[in-house]
């Protein structure tokens, strides 16, 4: 039994449904605000009652600094940040995936060593955050379009400056598979190129396409926070002024991490709560992404397969 993969697959499955039916079990609604109010109780004692609410029984996460229930903006933000991330992270590899395995069956077999993994660490790369800020940075601030189409737009670029990462990593491993004998015996017997493609390279490819995924995800949501730092935020961002404020129109998690940076010594748990699932999910993946690689490790352990 893999607990790795079982406690990884435990920990994102528990992320899905909350971001699939979260909002049905809300403690509040969007709309629901916390506001000043003097109380008094049966012994005439007065209370002035004002945001933000540390976690307790009716605001089990607290509430942010203008009166909203956390828990509520995390469970309906948790759609954008689970299912924006797995699709990009998804279109990421059927493109690069794709256009990898054609390169790397077509093109020449150079006579340098193959650097597994090599290009696929450059995501983390300051350049990759750099070319995506600057082609959001203008248009995130108070934008015109929608949540979701400023989250379409944001996958978008996303999607193109991964995509090169992708095609190398799979141009590698198509040029070990290609160099197989039971490749080259096929083409000798008459098969042609789709049918190799087809029948053999995708076969091979098919479970290292599905940890690529994993950990595209993983990326995908490092990119987020990096972005949320400097107040990019999936879905658009709202900024007011007097005094410059900056909010998350999704109430997506790097968001209301992004948001909640001022609270680093006061009011911690409308920073720390957010990060803390923020981490927990990012953890999951990579439980579900090393799960896997030691399930298909183990499975093709004494095949040729790759």
């Amino acid at each position: 039994m893999n607990k790795t993969l079982i406690t990884g697959l435990v920990l994102t499955g528990f992320m899905v449904l909350a971001a699939l039916f979260g909002g049905y079990f809300a403690p509040h609604s969007l709309q629901d605000q916390l506001k000043t109010e003097y109380i008094v109780d049966e012994n005439g004692k007065g209370t002035i009652v004002s945001p933000p609410a540390a976690p307790g029984a009716e605001y089990p996460f607290g509430t942010d600094k203008n009166g909203y229930d956390l828990m509520t903006k995390l469970l309906y933000g948790a759609k954008y940040t689970i299912f924006v991330s797995l699709a990009i992270a998804v279109a990421r590899v059927f493109v690069g995936g794709l256009l990898g395995m054609l390169t790397g069956y077509y093109g020449k077999n150079p006579n340098k060593p193959i650097r597994k993994g090599a290009s696929l660490g450059i995501l983390n790369g300051i350049p990759i955050f750099l070319i995506a800020w600057f082609a959001m940075a203008g248009i995130t601030m108070n934008p015109g379009l929608s949540p979701l189409l400023m989250s379409i737009l944001l996958g978008v670029v996303l999607t193109l400056v991964g995509i090169p990462s992708v095609i190398a990593v799979t141009k590698d491993k198509t040029r070990v598979i290609r160099d197989r004998q039971f490749v080259l015996a096929s083409h000798s017997l008459g098969a042609g190129n789709w049918k190799i493609i087809r029948s053999h390279l995708f076969p091979h490819l098919k479970e290292s396409f599905l940890i690529l995924i994993v950990q595209e995800v993983i990326l995908v949501l490092s990119l987020f926070g990096q972005l949320a730092i400097f107040n990019i935020f999936v879905g658009g961002t709202t900024m007011y002024f007097d005094p410059a404020e900056f909010h998350s129109r999704t109430n997506e998690w790097s968001g209301l991490i992004g948001q909640a940076r001022t609270s680093f010594y006061a009011n911690q748990w409308m920073l720390f709560i957010p990060l803390a699932s923020y981490i927990v999910l990012i953890v999951g993946f990579h439980l579900v992404a090393g799960g896997l690689e030691a399930v298909f490790k183990k499975k093709y352990a004494k095949s040729a397969h790759l």
